[in-house]
């Protein structure tokens, strides 16, 4: 039997974001309580705030706005998760996907690193040295594997931020740059939550971006088919 699960965490005015980033902001415009003829509200959020796609103008100066990336590329028809619990600053390793036959399959790849655990107890824990996946997976990944069309991860990036700015940002790049690769720009989904996928047979998954013109990421929720 079928059951939809979301994997997309809960958009509130405390949710947790990176220290450095602007906190979320819902502000009331009209209420009935006072008056008005409808509740209204206004939504303030950074783009990578909470579970969030990156769309290639994100790193690439000519790359494409979530708006203009085909719809078609956020439907997966077999989406796999690998548990790869990690530590501080450890990686996703290529060695780590070549011990599972069936990432060569999977169209969407879900990374449980189990540091989800920390996000609403330890905002501190969960924004800093968290896991990520190494350039040399990267590369694997966009190069290999001709069937996947996006990854995700439960931490706040998909690249070690510590590394990042020295190498280039290179672990964004190699999924996000149209230009080095043949292969079509991959998606890069950020701050998910694995935790109801643990357990469970997926079947299929899709999301659904704001088509926010000319910008470089979109607020998604995740939706995966499971099989229970």
């Amino acid at each position: 039997m079928s059951r939809y699960v979301e994997i997309g965490y809960p958009i509130h005015e405390d949710m947790p974001v990176h220290p450095a980033l602007p906190k979320v902001g819902l502000v009331p415009r009209e209420r009935k309580e006072k008056g008005d003829d409808w509740n209204g509200s206004v939504l303030n959020i950074y783009l990578h705030a909470g579970t969030h796609v990156d769309a290639p103008w994100h790193h690439m100066d000519n790359g494409r706005g979530i708006d203009a990336i085909p719809i078609e590329d956020f439907i997966y028809k077999n989406p796999l998760m690998l548990d790869v619990p990690l530590g501080k600053n450890e990686f996703v390793t290529v060695e780590m996907l070549e011990e599972n036959s069936e990432v060569g399959e999977a169209d969407l790849l879900i990374f449980n690193t189990g540091h989800w655990k920390y996000r609403n107890t330890d905002i501190e824990e969960y924004a800093n040295d968290f896991p990520a996946v190494s350039p040399e997976a990267a590369e694997y990944l966009r190069t290999r594997l001709p069937n996947l069309k996006a990854v995700a991860i439960d931490t706040l990036s998909i690249e070690n931020l510590n590394e990042a700015p020295e190498n280039g940002y290179f672990v964004h790049h190699a999924f996000l740059d149209h230009e080095k690769y043949d292969e079509p720009t991959m998606l890069i989904y950020e701050d998910i939550n694995p935790e109801p996928l643990i357990g469970r047979t997926l079947k299929s998954a899709f999301t659904a971006p704001l088509r926010i013109v000319d910008h470089d990421a979109s607020i998604v929720n995740v939706i995966v088919e499971t099989e229970e």
